[in-house]
């Protein structure tokens, strides 16, 4: 697989690639956005943390890839970012909860459009590759996103 170069996703935030920030609401670039959510994607163990934050402004999703080089330090470095324009209204963009097959993986991104499952197949995915701190476009095929609010009863 050909990984892409940091940035390559990131349209209009690519700027952003490299600064540094202590608590990722308040990061300049990202003023008016809202924090949708965040995830760590490295055990909890690993002295390099790395996180992926979403956020969205209308229909766009931005979604940084930041790593703590040393966890005893308080700054995150954005590494890399995902840009994802025009989501219509019902589709959720997803971290840290997608599988693909029957095995977690969290370094996939994927938007859904939730249905009457546990899981709903994505309708686009993207993997943030933690060994080239990189996001990269990933086959749809096999790849499936927890629904957040279903209920099993």
């Amino acid at each position: 697989m050909v990984l892409s170069q940091p940035g390559k996703y990131a349209g209009t935030k690519k700027i952003l690639i490299g600064e540094t920030y202590t608590d990722n609401k308040s990061i300049a670039g990202l003023k008016g956005w809202q924090c949708r959510e965040g995830t760590v994607i490295t055990p909890l163990e690993d002295p390099e943390m790395m996180t992926v934050d979403v956020f969205q402004k209308g229909t766009t999703y931005v979604i940084l890839f930041s790593v703590k080089e040393d966890t005893a330090s308080k700054e995150f470095v954005i590494a890399d970012i995902l840009e994802i324009k025009n989501v219509v209204k019902g589709q959720e963009v997803k971290t840290g909860v997608c599988k693909e097959g029957e095995t977690e993986n969290v370094e996939i991104i994927g938007l859904i459009k939730p249905g009457n499952t546990e899981y709903s197949p994505v309708l686009k995915a993207w993997r943030f590759s933690r060994d080239e701190k990189r996001a990269e476009i990933k086959s749809i095929k096999n790849i499936k996103c927890l629904n957040g609010g279903f209920d099993q009863t």
